[in-house]
């Protein structure tokens, strides 16, 4: 077939795209932007850090740094842990709490792995029972800053905010460290490969969890503040919180366009229940959680 008879061709499927089957030979159509209408807002925390939804356990946890101003990080006995169902009611607000035997201080990232629910708590990380929260035990301890953690599956792994790292643990206790990005702060597994934002760089990051290759930015640093939470939907959108810059913004699979999704004050780390469409955002100076449906325009 000559030219002359492929371009009217490919213009009349450009013309019918998004009412025929030629809307696959578009390559300028445009991917769905996502929206967020807002459900609820749960009031009463103690500036909230973290929320994680748990699908398969019809709950959502919610990590309180409960400090004094800018003493976040402090050893201060005061930290605890939030239970909510999945419809936002709070089913135990100090589900997981400070005891003189084994104190908290500031819990903030979480996740699921086997039958324990993980969290960091300033040079720590933390685990007890997700079925019931009992067992509150020392998982492992060195650490700068523990911030954020997320799981492959196999490990837990740490982001150190101020040792610029990234820690792989083993059930045992063994962990590997990797170097990351200066300010590491929330990180996250999609499909097998690990992503990560920094706080001081307000950059993403691809990371690589065999340590091999170097952190790969995504060059949207001019686009964000303070980034602090990081999640992937199943269609490869991301989603970012951007802490000081008040909004959450979902970044295209493609990695070179970012929208505002929501603002809000403080968004912190974020967590989505994939099925259903619902993204949960602790707003950790105005001490609640903002919670939306997701729904693509």
């Amino acid at each position: 077939m000559s030219t002359k008879c492929l371009l009217p061709l490919i213009s009349l499927c450009l013309i019918l795209a998004g009412t025929t089957g030629c809307r696959s030979l578009n390559p300028w159509a445009a991917p769905p932007v996502w929206q967020a209408e807002q459900l609820t807002a749960i009031e009463g925390f103690d500036i909230p850090e973290c929320a994680l939804v748990v699908p398969e356990r019809d709950a959502v946890f919610v990590a309180n740094v409960s400090a004094n101003p800018d003493e976040f990080w402090s050893d201060d006995n005061k930290g605890f842990v939030s239970l909510l169902n999945n419809k936002g009611d709070v089913a135990s607000f100090r589900w997981v709490k400070s005891t003189p035997q084994l104190p908290l201080h500031g819990p903030k990232g979480m996740c699921v792995l086997g039958d324990h629910l993980y969290f960091t708590d300033n040079t720590r990380v933390m685990r007890c029972s997700v079925e019931t929260g009992e067992g509150l035990e020392l998982f492992a301890e060195g650490f700068g800053k523990a911030n954020d953690l997320a799981t492959d599956g196999n490990r837990v792994w740490v982001s150190d905010t101020t040792e610029n790292a990234f820690i792989a643990i083993t059930l045992d206790g063994t962990k590997t460290r990797f170097t990351a990005p200066q300010g590491i702060n929330g990180i996250t597994f999609s499909e097998g490969r690990m992503f990560g934002v920094s706080w001081h760089l307000h950059e993403v990051f691809e990371l690589d969890p065999t340590g091999k290759q170097p952190p790969q930015p995504f060059g949207l640093a001019s686009e964000f503040v303070n980034l602090d939470g990081i999640v992937v939907l199943p269609d490869g959108t991301f989603i970012v919180s951007d802490f000081k810059g008040h909004r959450i913004a979902t970044i295209t699979p493609d990695r070179k366009t970012v929208r505002t999704l929501c603002e809000l004050d403080s968004p912190a780390d974020i967590s989505i229940d994939p099925d259903k469409g619902i993204l949960y955002a602790p707003e950790f100076h105005q001490n609640r959680v903002r919670v939306y449906r997701l729904k693509k325009r």
